[in-house]
């Protein structure tokens, strides 16, 4: 009787490592998806900042002032010389007061296109603590399992 005890907490102690190798893989699988959404959200506004600075027109030299139209959560701003160009990050602000901005240069229209990375980091915040509850809902469901798998085969060898 005393070699089936030892062969059950053996059982027992595999069940539990394979419980343990569950949560660790269920914790990347949820960083994985987190940093899948951060680069899709990111792609997406790259995306937005892009078709719009294709909206704008090159710049003409007889005019020198031109309207362009676009929404009010892009700032434009018209560069005089050659400076960036491409995609940068860049920071408005002091302390609490500080924004993140994503900035899109082309020196061949001469204009900085800039949208906040603000409602990007809220949905990225909102999307991780739904990955959280769900990690500790299946946390719970976890060591529910496991308590209950260790309780009956306590009961199976009491019996016996």
């Amino acid at each position: 009787m005393e070699s089936s005890e030892i062969a059950m907490y053996r059982g027992l102690g595999e069940v539990r490592n394979y419980g343990v190798a569950v949560l660790i893989a269920l914790l990347l699988l949820n960083g994985a998806v987190l940093g899948a959404v951060d680069w899709i959200e990111t792609s997406d506004l790259r995306n937005e900042l892009t078709t719009y600075m294709q909206t704008i027109p090159n710049p003409d030299v007889a005019t020198a002032n031109q309207t362009i139209r676009l929404p009010e959560d892009i700032l434009s701003f018209q560069m005089k010389s050659a400076g960036r160009a491409g995609f940068y990050e860049t920071s408005i602000g002091e302390g609490a007061d500080r924004q993140d901005y994503l900035a899109y240069a082309d020196q061949n229209k001469h204009y900085i296109l800039m949208k906040s990375e603000k409602s990007i980091q809220k949905e990225i915040q909102s999307f991780a603590l739904a990955l959280a509850a769900l990690y500790v809902g299946e946390l719970v469901l976890l060591l529910g399992w496991w308590f209950f798998i260790r309780s009956k085969i306590r009961e199976i060898f009491e019996v016996v």
